[in-house]
């Protein structure tokens, strides 16, 4: 069983209902939504957004991993639980929509040193539940165009990504071309407004689970942070 850790806004949330409804699927329940996007074709958007519809609008925290075969997914939520309890609300403000890389995402627009060092703090406190890699794992990896760092991130912690390599984003698109990339960001900044620019409130992260290989995500719980004081990161 593959999991991963990761924030996702409360069900009602405006940001969630509209992220759903560009990427097309509910993050709750998993379920198809069927939603038009003006100034994009049916198989355009379909496409354009089928990489992250896989598990839904979300910000990796501890990026997915294999279940260590020695733990339970029940001892995991526990543990996550209580973890989430010393845990206070943060705050990043602003956002932005931008392209990472070759895709679009939803980030901090501003330095995030607190949200950084809480997402170091899930890597390395939850690395206990984590499954060595494997040989396929390596070659998922790409590894011949990973840096140094990088590499010795996915050898200690699984993921490349991590530590002084993390950058939280909630993805928004698959890979695009780049003569299609500012007509895209034109779109997604129409399709969700003022919700592009305004106070991301991180208060909970979800234990998503993928119930068989290369099946979506699925949520097995959510978990709040309940410390008293609130942060702001930016």
């Amino acid at each position: 069983m593959r999991c991963a850790i990761c924030f996702i806004p409360p069900a009602d949330d405006v940001l969630t209902i509209a992220a759903g409804r560009w990427l097309r699927r509910d993050p709750y329940s998993g379920a198809r939504i069927a939603h038009m996007v003006e100034g994009l074709a049916e198989k355009d958007h379909a496409f354009l957004t089928a990489a992250p519809r896989r598990i839904g609008f979300h910000g990796s925290l501890k990026a997915s991993f294999r279940l260590d075969p020695e733990r339970s997914i029940d001892e995991l939520e526990q543990f996550l639980a209580k973890f989430c309890r010393r845990v206070p609300p943060i705050t990043v403000d602003p956002v932005r929509i931008a392209l990472i890389h070759n895709f679009f995402a939803l980030i901090p627009a501003a330095p995030a040193p607190e949200l950084n060092e809480l997402a170091a703090d899930f890597v390395t406190v939850f690395d206990q539940f984590r499954a060595p890699l494997t040989d396929l794992d390596m070659a998922r990896g790409d590894i011949g165009r990973l840096s140094g760092r990088q590499f010795n991130n996915l050898m200690s912690w699984g993921h490349p990504h991590v530590l002084d390599e993390f950058r939280f984003h909630m993805a928004l698109s698959g890979p695009i071309d780049e003569l299609e990339r500012d007509y895209v960001a034109f779109v997604l900044q129409r399709h969700f407004g003022d919700l592009a620019t305004a106070p991301l409130q991180l208060g909970q992260v979800a234990l998503f689970v993928e119930p068989e290989p290369n099946a979506p995500f699925l949520i097995h719980s959510t978990h709040q942070f309940t410390a008293h004081h609130q942060r702001k990161t930016a």
